[in-house]
């Protein structure tokens, strides 16, 4: 939930406003003022607290412009939302009073709700630096493999503080992978995400090969997650890791969007085939429609072969970067899977691993022994 303030003189607008907040099911409203605050109070109370949102009703009289301004200089991370009867919804509007978003009275759920989303990410909405995506063009592609084995390389040959947070809440099978039994994981924490501590996070992680796992349980009637949700976690854990990698189910919808928005970079993940060759053209499309800047997605080329396609070829089919090639090891992954483990840096597909970790992670790593990556450039 993001805390609010509610600021408004009149009390039959102040409980319409305020039930139309609480309906979004996203906000909590911490503290309602029924008069105009004077400098010293408004001070007082932010030093207090400091609200996500602080939303102001703009037909209480001029001195409420000057209630805006001294929120935004004594809380600059919190977004102000404004209401009344002459505002439009438009952004332009917002812009004229100084405001993140503007609601016309009496206000709806859907405008409460739209302006929310606009608010939070103007002012709370960043990219996250250390936060990486990935996803299929399609099922099978491997993603879960590749995100398995450069957490690996991150945490154990690298030295990085690694999250894999699975985000394929209905299919995800990291927990096979890696052998791993655990009661709560990525729906947990997401249910606690307006609350969530460092206790109640610590006993929902599971550690592998020296990286953190937040786990699907894949459970009927969990919680549906919302965009909100994943905005509080992600704010959470960033701090908390060096790196965190993101493993996304094929389709982004309303709730991960999120996480496509603020990753400093989204991997599409493909094989040298035609049909996932094509979609995954269509995949980078959706992600760029959905916000996510199209400098910042990005194409994985996985179970690469010598003399199939290589860099050049799936540039130009999906029209959007390879930043990675890894190469076809079917029987050294079945091997290590088996066993629960993963694939040592021997291998063509393990160091494969290791040089895109040390992209990630900004580290220079030593060429490997095969021509593998030159084949394919």
């Amino acid at each position: 939930m993001f805390e609010a303030i509610l600021m408004s003189t009149d009390p039959v607008r102040c409980r319409v406003v305020r039930e139309a907040m609480l309906a979004t099911g996203q906000m909590s409203v911490n503290r309602v003022l029924d008069s105009v605050p004077t400098t010293y109070e408004l001070v007082r109370l932010l030093n207090i607290t400091q609200p996500d949102l602080f939303v102001v009703d703009f037909d209480d009289g001029d001195s409420v412009a000057h209630t805006v301004q001294s929120v935004r200089e004594r809380s600059r991370s919190t977004a102000i939302l404004a209401f009344g009867d002459s505002l439009g919804g438009t952004q332009e509007t917002a812009d004229l009073i100084g405001v993140e978003a503007v609601l016309p009275y009496p206000v709806e759920v859907p405008a409460m709700l739209a302006a929310i989303d606009r608010a939070i990410h103007d002012k709370k909405g960043e990219a996250i630096d250390n936060l990486y995506a990935f996803l299929p063009a399609k099922a099978g592609s491997g993603t879960s493999t590749l995100v398995l084995h450069v957490a690996a390389r991150l945490a154990s040959s690298l030295g990085k503080r690694t999250l894999v947070f699975e985000a394929d809440l209905r299919s995800g099978v990291l927990d096979i992978m890696i052998g791993a039994d655990h009661l709560g994981g990525s729906q947990r924490v997401l249910e606690l995400a307006g609350q969530i501590d460092t206790f109640q996070w610590e006993n929902n992680v599971v550690r592998a090969h020296g990286v953190e796992f937040m786990l699907t349980r894949r459970a009927n009637g969990s919680m549906i997650p919302s965009w909100h949700h994943y905005h509080q976690v992600l704010n959470f854990a960033k701090s908390k890791y060096d790196i965190i990698l993101v493993d996304l189910p094929e389709l982004v919808n309303p709730a991960t969007v999120e996480i496509v928005r603020r990753a400093a970079s989204t991997f599409v993940v493909c094989t040298p085939e035609v049909a996932p060759l094509r979609l995954t053209r269509q995949r980078c499309e959706e992600i760029a429609l959905w916000g996510a800047p199209r400098t910042r997605i990005h194409v994985l080329l996985n179970r690469a072969q010598r003399g199939e396609m290589g860099v050049e070829d799936v540039r130009k089919i999906t029209g959007f970067d390879v930043a990675a090639v890894f190469p076809n090891d079917y029987r050294n992954l079945r091997e290590a899977m088996n066993l629960g483990s993963v694939l040592s840096v021997k291998t063509g597909l393990g160091h494969a691993a290791l040089e895109f970790a040390g992209q990630l992670a900004g580290v220079a790593v030593p060429a490997g022994a095969g021509l593998f990556s030159k084949l394919f450039r």
